[in-house]
């Protein structure tokens, strides 16, 4: 766990430090979720599930760049590892997994100079990918992605893509790994009184093929959070600890699942 946590750790590094040289903006922060009850018909067979979850964000002159990887233990299915042993092996219901996403983006507006929002209501467009890893699991992403003009402090994203799914490569003996994705995601802070809360997440649709069916299927991943600022109403500095909750969707072929987590965020710079 310590040598993941160490090679995470690396990597956010290392996918930061263009922004760093490009005098952009960075950010990184660690989160600590714990769910229960987890039924998700991919990953779990019901119970509890820990995540630690690392975040690096950054901007440079001509786009940003978003890392992320997540270490969780469950009692997990197969899954996508064919390794995992069954739910009713020795050992088989505590395992850890090890997920991790990269969503580099270019915006050509800002390689042609451009300074007034598109339309009036983009404000930056150009280029988006993203690789999505797992044992046993690749997702390969390619298209356009949009940031919207909204208030200061506001994110407001929309990325549209091509996406190559490893695990769609046969379904019942044919190819069914060309689909797409669209992931709109966004952060709104605000305040009750004295308190800073802020509501942020994404959400992933993307095509896939419902197997026992034989036909296509939408899948949906959602992951908003509500979190509030701890530190801030009593003096401390704002923005540094984060407390609230993150609610865990998932629309699959065989069942949906929907779990509310509770959460800590701690941002490191």
């Amino acid at each position: 766990m310590i040598k993941l946590l160490r090679a995470c750790v690396a990597v956010a590094l290392v996918a930061a430090a263009p922004a760093a040289r490009a005098g952009g903006f960075s950010t990184t922060n660690v989160q600590l979720l714990q769910g229960y009850d987890f039924k998700d018909p991919l990953y779990y067979t019901g119970g509890t599930m820990t995540t630690l979850t690392l975040n690096t964000f950054s901007t440079w002159e001509y786009g940003d760049s978003f890392f992320f990887a997540d270490m969780y233990t469950g009692h997990f299915k197969n899954g996508f590892d064919p390794a995992h042993p069954p739910e009713t092996a020795p050992g088989g219901q505590n395992l850890f997994k090890l997920y991790s996403e990269s969503h580099p983006r270019l915006f050509i507006d800002q390689l042609l100079g451009k300074n007034e929002p598109l339309l009036g209501i983009i404000r930056h467009w150009g280029l988006a990918g993203e690789i999505n890893v797992s044992q046993g699991f690749g997702a390969y992403l390619g298209g356009v992605g949009f940031d919207f003009n909204v208030p200061q402090g506001w994110v407001l994203g929309l990325n549209v893509y091509y996406r190559w799914d490893s695990t769609l490569r046969d379904v019942n003996g044919k190819d069914r790994s060309n689909q797409w994705q669209i992931s709109p995601f966004w952060t709104v802070p605000f305040a009750l009184g004295p308190v800073p809360l802020v509501f942020t997440g994404f959400v992933d649709v993307n095509g896939s093929w419902d197997v026992a069916n034989d036909k296509a299927f939408k899948e949906i991943w959602a992951q908003p959070q509500l979190l509030v600022d701890v530190l801030a109403p009593f003096g401390g500095k704002p923005g540094r600890l984060y407390a609230g909750t993150e609610w865990w969707y998932h629309r699959h072929p065989v069942a949906t699942s929907s779990v509310p987590q509770a959460m800590v965020q701690w941002t490191i710079y």
